[in-house]
């Protein structure tokens, strides 16, 4: 774990790693993770207040630019919210959460289009489903 890590990160992480040695399964910890991004990503495009439609009309980097969606663009998304207004919100740490669990949190963001907050975070809302439902199997 980094030193420049907040402490509600470390405190998530240790929970996140609790749940592992209790339960003894790495695939529970991640659809826990993807199933609370998901749960998150929700709740913010179901949100129909000023500052949320604010939030939802601001441009960001694509990073599903392909359609893909692995472990590593999971982070980059969570890098992406790091410089938006949902920088550290659930939604940011879980994705963060989940980055460095799978290993991923050294990961940058590549110049690339930039599209509407909201159709980014149904991006990453079917990303997470996707990732989820190979866990599942």
């Amino acid at each position: 774990m980094g030193i420049n890590m907040q402490p509600s990160m470390r405190t998530f992480l240790l929970l996140a790693l609790t749940l592992v040695a209790v339960n003894g399964s790495k695939p529970k910890v991640e659809k826990i993770l993807l199933m609370e991004t998901i749960e998150n990503v929700d709740k913010i495009l179901q949100d129909r207040s000023e500052r949320s439609e604010k939030i939802l009309n601001q441009f960001v980097t694509d990073t599903f630019p392909s359609g893909s969606c692995s472990k590593e663009t999971l982070c980059r998304a969570a890098m992406v919210l790091k410089s938006t207004h949902l920088n550290q919100t659930v939604l940011h740490r879980n994705l963060y959460a989940y980055a460095i669990y799978t290993g991923h949190q050294n990961c940058s963001v590549p110049a690339s289009v930039k599209h509407p907050m909201k159709e980014f975070l149904t991006k990453i809302k079917k990303c997470c489903q996707l990732r989820n439902n190979v866990h599942v199997k």
